[in-house]
């Protein structure tokens, strides 16, 4: 018997999730040490420019720890020229009940924006239409897909004769997540405050995402979801999406992404995947799956088809209250930006 069993056998059976669970949401790094060192025995290393840490018996599982995890400050903290940027905002809104929400939240970006909705019935489009019928700020589209794929489906299949006219474009969506909202409880939240609080907020992740080499913008973890940042089920479906677009991984890959899969981007960034072959019939019906499909294995590509286009990725926060929880940069001039933003660059083509 490990450690890890014996202290499960001293806590006692009706104990050990609901302490699990509140550690997982409120003390991680007590999660991390019961969760990963005893149970699944971690074996750490400081590869120089990130700390990770590999998991016996878990295939393919890298994590980065947090004292490199660094994420931007957003707004900035100096006044930035406006980026002329032509930007599309792409909305999947499986919800109707959120459009409102949305749509509130797409008026912060400071600059005009065309927005490409999709939903997945006719009353669905009706309600949106409703909401989005005043929208000011540029033309919106809405179409009816499919029900498969989810966001990514309607994103890069759906819409993806639009992204060669834009320089930069938002992908986000109405997120629930109804198999755990006690744990993801505000993630959806955060997410939209990190990526359009506010005017200032997407003023300066537009900023970042002029910078010549950086190609994606995506929020820095939401703190209960940290432990999730792994392959799941996902490693060869992850493995054999990229193999398909001349992108090899391997287990010695970092595993990061952008987690709920919204995020800002340049299109050229995602070319390798906006230019493949994907349709609607390549993933699933959907029936409330959680993990292994083609969707969940695309949203652990991202940052590798970013790479493999010549680009890096950063993570920003908005979110100062979890300032003390992962390293967080702030920019007070142009010359600092471009610092923290070399700083801040991880790789997951890097095998370590």
């Amino acid at each position: 018997m490990n450690l890890y069993r014996e202290v499960r056998s001293f806590i006692g059976r009706n104990f050990v999730h609901p302490f699990e669970n509140f550690c997982a949401i409120h003390r991680p790094e007590i999660y991390d040490f019961i969760y990963y060192d005893l149970r699944l025995e971690t074996q750490r290393a400081d590869c120089g420019d990130v700390f990770f840490m590999q998991v016996k018996g878990m295939e393919n599982f890298i994590r980065l720890k947090r004292k490199k995890d660094f994420a931007l400050k957003v707004p900035l903290n100096f006044d930035a020229p406006p980026v002329n940027f032509k930007i599309a905002a792409v909305v999947h809104i499986f919800y109707p009940e959120l459009a409102e929400e949305l749509k509130k939240l797409l008026l912060n970006i400071p600059c005009a924006v065309d927005v490409f909705i999709s939903t997945t019935s006719p009353e669905k489009k009706f309600a949106i239409e409703k909401i989005f019928n005043d929208f000011d700020k540029g033309n919106v589209t809405i179409k009816i897909f499919a029900n498969r794929g989810r966001d990514i489906a309607s994103a890069f299949v759906g819409f993806k004769e639009i992204y060669n006219r834009y320089d930069a474009c938002l992908h986000i969506h109405s997120k629930k997540s109804p198999h755990a909202e006690d744990i993801l409880f505000g993630w959806r939240e955060s997410l939209y405050k990190n990526l359009l609080g506010s005017p200032e907020i997407v003023g300066g992740i537009l900023k970042i995402l002029s910078e010549e080499t950086v190609g994606l913008v995506f929020p820095q973890y939401f703190n209960p979801i940290r432990h999730s940042i792994n392959w799941g089920e996902n490693f060869h479906g992850t493995k054999n999406f990229l193999h398909g677009l001349g992108i090899e991984i391997d287990n010695r890959n970092l595993i990061e992404f952008p987690a709920g899969s919204m995020f800002w981007f340049k299109p050229a960034a995602l070319a390798p995947l906006l230019e493949s072959d994907l349709t609607f019939d390549d993933f699933p019906e959907e029936c409330g799956q959680i993990d292994g499909t083609l969707a969940h294995a695309i949203e652990r590509a991202f940052l590798f088809v970013v790479e493999a286009a010549g680009f890096t990725w950063i993570k920003i926060s908005a979110d100062e209250k979890f300032f003390d929880a992962t390293p967080i940069l702030k920019s007070t001039s142009q010359i600092e930006l471009e610092k923290n933003i070399f700083e801040a660059r991880h790789s997951v083509l890097k095998k370590y």
